[in-house]
């Protein structure tokens, strides 16, 4: 069975993972729960979404007196 080749774009296996060890390797910033910056902004919509799904069912709920 031939083995599937990795896209010459990608970035090799082993840079990804130097550049894992090194992202492991800084300490988070005290007091912030977020190891990447990503998550903390997914983090941040998601929450932000929930609360106004929240105010605006409120709001609704409360014109149609149900």
């Amino acid at each position: 069975m031939p083995s599937i080749k990795r896209p010459s774009f990608l970035p090799s296996l082993e840079t990804l993972e130097q550049q894992a060890l090194e992202r492991s390797a800084e300490p988070a910033r005290p007091g912030s729960q977020f190891d990447h910056p990503t998550a903390k902004y997914l983090f941040i919509v998601a929450l932000v979404v929930t609360v106004l799904a929240h105010v605006i069912g409120g709001i609704l709920f409360a014109v149609m007196g149900t």
